[in-house]
């Protein structure tokens, strides 16, 4: 209940004045296709919103202008994951589950697809791998040690890390995840991104935000939540609603400014204002939905099938989705550097 008044008390606050492009879901995706890099490119504006609200202070147009600094060097600071949650820790009818190493490990897959997507789909930009990021002095200063559940150098689930389990069965209570080695920047259970990104200004982990974009000379900081779930062919109880067997990817990005990085942007324009706020120029959302196949025999039941029908579907998949949102965000990085309008 907490967590649900903090971000209905966020949603409410930051989103007046939004403006929001792309996104029409016109184009439809197909989990079994395998797309060239030039169909992903067409598809990203039809499968991904940007979106982008007034500042505390100035206008985006003026404060990313020809006065400006462009935005060339980025990294992603912040790396959530929520995969298959189960809130009690109890399996339902959704058959197969991860561990928390498994977890873990899905997300650093995750992560390392921006690692390398990012510099190959935008060359102009100076990207700054998590491998860097988190040898970075100030990042251990701030938020909670992220627990190391793999215990090992593994990089590769296998079948005590994603399995099938019965209805009413114990697993993870672990939500939201993080990759070993960065920080945990979460407040109550509130993952960090429902904290910090998006279109709005915040005040969340500010000082965390000024010390590392200065350390790594960034010119914005990249943070993502990434959620993957599935659902098993079902009526919901007491009524004729049917919920398919399928796979859901919800992908959201945003790129923040630091407060320091605010006010200089702002004292180019003459402003003497100074937010104790971040900056958020662009944020990204995308969504796709996969019919799977969870009907399998007892016999079946084993991790050669789930990598077939569910784990190497996700990870396709959420590469697609992830390709078209770094094209859509250099697109939008690639307006700062003055051949194009914000």
């Amino acid at each position: 209940m907490f967590r649900f008044l903090i971000g209905l008390l966020l949603l409410t606050s930051c989103s007046m004045g939004e403006i929001k492009s792309g996104g029409d879901k016109s184009y439809i995706y197909d989990s079994a296709n395998t797309y060239t890099l030039s169909e992903l490119k067409a598809m990203s504006p039809h499968l991904i919103e940007v979106s982008s609200r007034p500042p505390r202070e100035g206008q985006l147009e003026k404060l990313f202008g020809p006065s400006q600094n462009p935005i060339r060097r980025v990294g992603v600071i912040v790396f959530e994951s929520m995969i298959q949650p189960t809130w009690n820790g109890i399996a339902s009818h959704d058959k197969i589950y991860l561990s928390k190493t498994g977890k873990q490990l899905l997300t650093e897959e995750l992560l390392k697809i921006w690692d390398e997507g990012f510099p190959i789909l935008n060359p102009e930009s100076v990207y700054i791998s998590s491998s860097d990021i988190k040898a970075s002095e100030e990042l251990h200063k701030y938020g909670q040690k992220v627990d190391d559940h793999v215990l090992g150098p593994r990089k590769i689930l296998g079948p005590d890390d994603i399995f099938y389990l019965s209805k009413g069965k114990l697993t993870t209570t672990e939500t939201v995840l993080n990759p070993r080695g960065m920080r945990d920047l979460s407040f109550v259970m509130v993952p960090a991104y429902e904290l910090m990104g998006g279109p709005k200004w915040s005040e969340h982990n500010k000082h965390f935000m000024n010390a590392l974009m200065s350390e790594l000379k960034l010119d914005a900081a990249i943070i993502i939540m990434s959620k993957l779930s599935w659902t098993s062919d079902k009526l919901v109880k007491n009524s004729d609603v049917h919920i398919p067997e399928e796979m859901k990817i919800e992908l959201m990005s945003s790129l923040l400014i630091s407060p320091e990085k605010y006010h200089q942007r702002l004292s180019k324009l003459g402003n003497k204002t100074r937010p104790n706020v971040t900056l958020c120029y662009r944020s990204f959302e995308g969504e796709l939905k996969i019919p799977l196949n969870l009907n399998f025999t007892q016999e079946e039941f084993n991790f050669e099938t789930i990598l077939k029908e569910v784990l190497n579907p996700a990870v396709k998949s959420y590469k697609d989705l992830a390709i078209m949102m770094m094209e859509q965000m250099n697109n939008e990085i690639e307006k700062t550097h003055h051949d194009g309008k914000i």
